[in-house]
């Protein structure tokens, strides 16, 4: 099994070079027939952002969407790493009560992105 999330996206094309060009994700595709785009992640994973439906907003973005969450194998260097690019942090690497270190971002539509590594035991 793997798993996939869906967002909505008004602007396509700065999502998918957020997600590529800044964040590194290299396997990607775009459906020109649906404007669908999807990221590929590791283990299976991946997601997907297509233009909104028709109809009023409420009918297709939840109120507070989801976070993303990323599991990295290091979180600081990937802070470093993307500072050096130009990211803004809302919040540099900082060790969570649950046992992850995470730093959190937004990609340009506001979504939070967390990345986060486990803490050893």
């Amino acid at each position: 099994m793997r798993v996939h999330v869906d967002y909505n996206s008004h602007d396509l094309d700065t999502v998918r070079r957020f997600y590529t060009e800044t964040l590194g994700f290299s396997d990607f595709g775009r459906d020109e027939a649906t404007a669908y785009v999807w990221i590929r992640a590791a283990g299976g994973s991946s997601i997907g952002f297509s233009p909104p439906s028709p109809g009023p907003p409420e009918q297709w973005r939840p109120p507070r969407e989801p976070s993303l969450y990323l599991i990295v194998t290091d979180v600081d260097r990937a802070h470093a790493t993307l500072v050096a690019r130009g990211v803004t942090f809302d919040q540099a690497p900082t060790d969570m009560p649950w046992r992850h270190r995470v730093a959190t971002l937004r990609d340009p539509e506001g979504r939070i992105v967390c990345l986060a590594q486990p803490i050893a035991s």
